[in-house]
């Protein structure tokens, strides 16, 4: 099972993120960028982010969510319980991976 199977095909609410770091499919999940949007169920506003970096015992990955599902565009093997610069490596991935024009050229 891939680490992103366990999240939601979607952006994602403060609340959900909350239960992410709750449950024992990772070890750390930070938000790295947030955006105010309006819930469609009931048109509440609500934090959502489309851009994590996720951590486990053994790797940290940065991944943003685009039209066809979450994408890792970093991933890093971590040895020890240090993982400073690992989540440095993929929150600077994923900052790239945001940046208007980033995503044209990595895919041309």
């Amino acid at each position: 099972m891939s680490a992103l199977s366990s999240i939601p095909d979607r952006p994602l609410t403060t609340a959900e993120i909350a239960a992410l770091n709750d449950a024992d499919a990772f070890d750390l999940v930070v938000p790295v960028e947030r955006e105010e949007a309006v819930r469609a169920d009931d048109n509440e506003p609500v934090v959502v982010t489309e851009s994590l970096v996720l951590a486990a015992a053994d790797w940290v990955k940065g991944v943003v969510h685009e039209d066809d599902g979450w994408r890792v565009v970093e991933s890093v093997a971590v040895e020890g319980d240090d993982r400073t610069e690992a989540m440095l490596a993929c929150e600077a991935a994923v900052e790239d991976a945001l940046k208007p024009g980033v995503r044209a050229d990595a895919d041309g």
